[in-house]
């Protein structure tokens, strides 16, 4: 892996009158919420560097790239020029080894050495994840947290996404002010994995079974507080005197709700007009659901010679028995963050834009 080299020429200041934005992962479902945020400004420039970027938006640049690519990254920063670059590009978690370290760890290294070799590139904000870091019950705050190394052992999605902190992190000085938001399960309207997953759910009838005790918290967060939270980051960077406090450093962000994950879904059931009452509910042990998804993984890679993966993998069913619980006080304090206002009606919204994109059959 190359050394990130900080080029010796001055940088722009941070007063800066139409800022220009590069959003990698840009049409993904973050991605997509973060660049609707930013146009709300009239001057914001945004492009989006994405592998199939989708070109719904007027106001804003499209590159196909490969962010792994150095040259064709390169290419695009020298003709953008980007003050700000906010990289939410990443595989899904059920990705293969090699396209988690491909678009994580060189994706995310490429993406430093272009930003600290482009003069106007000031700010460069990250977006990782609950996987990680360690699970804690207590409300975790983040200089107690500790991220997943190589002799963990943990599922390579967490793993790298950890990696990829630490080069955005080390990049962080006097010419390239960066920092990390780390999110737990997003829900919203255009969700594209966790939602479209409750309404599966729904519809096979499997939605009133429960894995596991149902005991551990967890943590989530609307769409649109988590890209508001990207844009505060990015902009206390572009300001000198808002950035002490924010640079070099990681933040939590959620809902500020912890709750067990099945007390989560069931909300959401309930808002897609599919309520679970408790006698309803049938309970897979974790052990048996365990069992299950080895059982599914060995014979996916026997059949396909691991070229597929299971819908659900022991890692997924291995989660529910860890869970996630933050504080995101520090998020509140130096970011001027504030959580969800009423999750419920955010659920609502969310299950109610469900029912019209997934109506089963």
């Amino acid at each position: 892996m190359a050394t990130l080299n900080a080029p010796s020429m001055e940088r722009r200041p941070s007063t800066i009158a139409a800022t220009r934005y590069i959003i990698t992962g840009g049409s993904g479902f973050l991605g997509n919420k973060i660049v609707e945020k930013l146009l709300i400004d009239p001057s914001a420039n945004v492009t989006i560097l994405s592998r199939n970027p989708k070109q719904t938006r007027d106001r804003v640049s499209y590159f196909a790239a490969d962010i792994s690519s150095d040259a064709e990254v390169r290419s695009i920063f020298n003709e953008i020029k980007p003050h700000a670059v906010i990289h939410t590009a990443s595989p899904l978690h059920n990705d293969t080894a090699d396209a988690h370290y491909q678009t994580n760890v060189e994706g995310t290294n490429v993406l430093l050495k272009a930003a600290l070799s482009t003069p106007e590139t000031v700010a460069f904000v990250y977006t990782s994840s609950e996987s990680a870091v360690k699970p804690s019950q207590e409300p975790l705050t983040e200089d107690k947290a500790e991220l997943y190394v190589d002799a963990d052992w943990h599922h390579p999605y967490g793993k790298t996404k950890a990696m990829a902190e630490g080069l955005v992190l080390k990049a962080n000085g006097d010419h390239l002010k960066t920092a990390v938001i780390r999110l737990p399960g997003l829900y919203g309207e255009g969700d594209t994995v966790f939602v479209p997953h409750l309404m599966e759910s729904i519809h096979k009838n499997e939605h009133k079974t429960q894995v596991g005790n149902n005991t551990k918290m967890f943590e989530f967060v609307y769409v649109d507080k988590a890209a508001e939270a990207h844009i505060l980051a990015t902009q206390a960077l572009l300001d000198p005197v808002r950035g002490e406090g924010v640079a070099g450093e990681a933040f939590f962000i959620s809902d500020g709700k912890p709750q067990p994950f099945f007390d989560f879904a069931r909300k959401c059931y309930a808002a897609a007009g599919s309520p679970v009452e408790a006698d309803e509910v049938s309970v897979v042990p974790l052990v048996v659901a365990q069992a299950m998804a080895s059982t599914g993984e060995w014979a996916y890679k026997v059949l396909t010679f691991g070229s597929r993966t299971p819908h659900t993998r022991r890692d997924d069913v291995d989660h529910l028995d860890q869970g996630t619980c933050w504080s995101i006080e520090k998020a509140k304090q130096r970011l001027g963050y504030e959580p969800v206002a009423d999750q419920d009606e955010a659920i609502r919204k969310t299950m109610e834009w469900a029912k019209i994109k997934f109506p089963g059959n």
